[in-house]
């Protein structure tokens, strides 16, 4: 799984931990 946050601080890192909680790839 890779993940790349777009984006910065809490703000991104939060978004992407939900969209992987939800099965996407960032």
């Amino acid at each position: 799984m890779r993940i790349a946050i777009v984006g910065a601080g809490i703000a991104g890192l939060a978004t992407a931990w939900a969209l992987v909680k939800r099965g996407h790839e960032v």
